[in-house]
């Protein structure tokens, strides 16, 4: 049912071609039985909406927007704090046009003012088609649902076919849409919506007795064919809420959620969209925001990876400076800590402060590396964690140490050997105190507690997880067939860049 109802359920949103002839915007907003207030003009930017400006209705409930440069092609509102913010949606894109309404319904009563703009009439009169279209499905829906309350199954039947056949109609004056106007942005964004046909079996890899050979042929074709029905050089598709779905949709749903798969498939999507067009900024800035912001270990190689070959290489203009170099500088940091980097050397003092301990000579399958600080509340919970399972695990005989560096001061060796005697760390306990190691920077310690895992070789296998996620990783890492009982995540602090 809700596949069938789905396409009467949008609510249509558009953009308009582009204005031809000279430049600058002179659209002229009506609404009759409201004078003397205020408009506040907004538009969408990807799934969020700004304030672009605000302007009062005159006494005959009209205003202007006008400048010498063309308004930006996208879908605006126009909102009315007097009417509890109530708004309708108008399309941009034709610099010169009017449109008329009055407070009884916004849009429903939206007149284009001597046909002066194409696209908010083909917008509007979809709308409208859609709105009768939907009255007719309501009344099919309730009866749906009456007759399965009364088990009625030819009732719902014949409902359900209703349904699908007001649904055709929707798809059918859509695609002549499409059709007839194939220059028109409400044109692209309808088929932007379209569902991708489906990828002909027929041509999938068969062996010689004719079994398919690729069992994911299918979703590799539709992920490959994702983007077909958008024209990602038309940057109007960022000033609708259509774009970032679908950006949103591919990359957390469509492609696998695994570093190398998003490296490849997102280097793929980017190398479709002109480098210097507003998709490419906007689809490079949500990738590094998603990335910055995962919480999902290994993910931040997905940043580093954009940060080297995008960010670093001069893709990103928009970005000033002072901004750049953090987000460059802070690919530099995660680089050696990535998952299958080999951890650096540490070498630090015990609680003697005289004896040092290297981390390279703890030889065991599994080192656990904890930075912590004594005085951390957070670790004052989680240390003691680590040390049950540290214990657990030692006893079963696996093949386990620490190695647990404390970011601290030397006025704080007092309250850290007391930290350990109490707790019973009888691990590798090391520090710093007098601040003579890089390790804190070396190893982006921003927050603590932070815990590393590394195997016999040294090398990163886990990062950044709770003490009480350790348990199911070595335990997994020992068998793989063990299966977690929780996924291990990270909280990293990656320079986010601004939209």
């Amino acid at each position: 049912m809700k596949k069938i109802l789905s396409t009467l359920l949008f609510t249509a949103l558009t953009v308009a071609v582009f204005a031809a002839g000279t430049k600058g915007c002179d659209i002229k907003i009506t609404v009759k039985n409201l004078h003397d207030s205020k408009m506040i003009l907004a538009y969408y930017y990807g799934e969020k909406q700004y304030v672009k400006d605000t302007f009062i209705l005159d006494g005959k409930g009209s205003c202007e927007i006008k400048a010498d440069t063309n308004l930006p092609g996208g879908i605006y509102l126009a909102v009315f704090p007097k009417l509890n913010n109530k708004y309708f949606e108008f399309v941009v894109s034709e610099q010169h046009f009017a449109l008329e309404t009055d407070t009884n319904d916004l849009a429903g009563n939206l007149v284009i003012v001597n046909k002066s703009s194409l696209e908010n009439k083909l917008f509007y009169d979809d709308m409208k088609y859609l709105t009768a279209r939907h009255r007719e499905s309501d009344a099919l829906s309730k009866a749906y649902k009456a007759a399965q309350d009364q088990k009625d199954q030819k009732t719902m039947d014949e409902m359900r076919a209703k349904l699908i056949h007001v649904d055709s109609l929707v798809n059918a004056e859509r695609l002549e849409i499409i059709k007839t106007y194939p220059s028109a942005f409400y044109a692209k964004l309808l088929k932007a919506m379209q569902p991708l046909p489906p990828r002909d079996i027929k041509d999938a890899p068969h062996d010689a007795v004719g079994r398919l050979i690729d069992s994911n042929w299918v979703w590799r074709e539709y992920k490959n064919h994702y983007f077909d029905n958008i024209d990602l050089a038309d940057d109007r598709f960022i000033r609708t809420p259509i774009f970032h779905n679908k950006l949103k949709e591919y990359y957390t749903h469509t492609i696998m959620q695994i570093p190398d798969s998003i490296i490849v498939d997102g280097d793929r999507a980017l190398n479709l969209m002109p480098p210097k067009g507003e998709i490419f900024k906007y689809t490079l800035v949500y990738m590094l925001n998603e990335m910055a912001n995962s919480k999902i270990m290994g993910f931040d190689a997905v940043y580093v990876h954009l940060v080297e070959n995008f960010y670093a290489k001069g893709y990103s203009p928009w970005v000033d400076s002072v901004q750049l170099y953090k987000i460059v500088e802070r690919g530099r940091v995660l680089k050696p800590l990535l998952i299958g980097k080999k951890a650096k050397e540490l070498s630090l003092a015990d609680t003697t402060l005289k004896t040092f301990h290297s981390l390279y000579n703890v030889n065991h399958r599994f080192t656990v590396l904890c930075f912590w600080d004594p005085d951390c509340s957070h670790c004052k919970k989680e240390v003691p964690k680590l040390a049950e399972i540290y214990h657990k695990l030692k006893k079963e005989g696996i093949d386990l140490e620490i190695y647990a560096p404390a970011i601290m001061g030397i006025d704080e060796v007092k309250k850290w050997t007391e930290f350990i005697r109490t707790n019973n760390l009888d691990w590798i306990n090391v520090a710093d105190p007098y601040r003579q190691n890089n390790f804190r920077f070396e190893w982006d310690i921003q927050s603590t507690p932070q815990i590393y895992i590394l195997d016999q070789n040294k090398t990163i296998k886990a990062k950044r997880i709770g003490a009480e996620q350790i348990e199911d990783f070595i335990r997994h890492e020992m068998d793989p067939h063990y299966k977690p009982k929780m996924p291990p995540i990270i909280h990293d602090e990656n320079q986010v860049e601004p939209h």
